[in-house]
């Protein structure tokens, strides 16, 4: 069964699936061109020792994200 959860709230170690993004166009726009589109799936890889940022694995890529935009992502787990 599958759940929907922030990337923020996603354990360390998992992986997700972009479902959607609640955010301004400009910062959609960016997370899209990083590879955080709906259907990527994403591994969250680590978190920094003060929350943020957060790395995850998109796309073949590591991306390290703001704990704030990372909290607008929305995914399945």
């Amino acid at each position: 069964m599958s759940k929907h959860i922030t990337l923020t709230d996603a354990p360390t170690g998992s992986r997700c699936m972009i479902c959607g993004i609640e955010e301004t166009l400009s910062v959609k726009q960016r997370l899209a061109e990083l590879g955080f589109t709906n259907g990527a799936l994403v591994d969250k890889l680590y978190t920094g020792s003060k929350g943020s940022p957060i790395a995850f694995r998109v796309s073949g890529a590591v991306i390290a994200v703001r704990s704030d935009d990372a909290k607008k992502i929305i995914a399945e787990i």
